[in-house]
């Protein structure tokens, strides 16, 4: 087993990093949506105010993100980086269709009818959420753990 490995697209080399590095800062989308289980969650985002915005719903991104930000983005949370909070600190709305329990914590899948979102979002939470089937929760992260990434060439944009 190496302690580097390197990502390919199509014959192409993508990135060479550690597993960690790779996880933690991929340089474009494919590496983001290749690396990672479950996968991170993309979001299709409009860029306003330097932050992006799903539908009426705005994702706070890294200062060094908002800066070279403009137009479309999309932008990667992973299902560990998301924190519940409540409807009223304005988080992003997820109806809830899976949880799957894994003792010490669980994923929450569900979808989200707010414009830019995709079809499924996964959170991952303590297994001592009472987070079950049919429920509604809301969710937001902090902004170092958002990755942005330019929609029409896949860079990242992220420090």
């Amino acid at each position: 087993m190496g302690d580097r490995v390197a990502v390919k697209k199509d014959g192409v080399l993508q990135q060479v990093d550690t597993p960690l590095g790779l996880y933690d800062k991929p340089v474009n989308l494919f590496v983001a949506g290749f690396i990672g289980s479950p996968q991170m969650n993309l979001l299709e985002a409009t860029v306003v105010d330097g932050r992006a915005s799903l539908g009426e719903h705005l994702l706070p991104v890294d200062p060094a993100a908002a800066q070279k930000m403009s137009g479309h983005v999309t932008v990667g949370v992973r299902p560990e980086s998301w924190r519940i909070v409540s409807e009223s600190e304005g988080g992003l709305p997820v109806r809830v269709t899976v949880v799957e329990d894994l003792g010490a914590d669980g994923y929450v899948y569900g979808t989200s009818g707010v414009e830019g979102a995709p079809a499924n979002i996964i959170v991952r939470v303590s297994g001592r959420d009472q987070v079950r089937k049919g429920d509604t929760i809301h969710v937001t992260t902090d902004p170092a753990q958002v990755h942005v990434f330019d929609t029409a060439t896949g860079a990242r944009l992220s420090a």
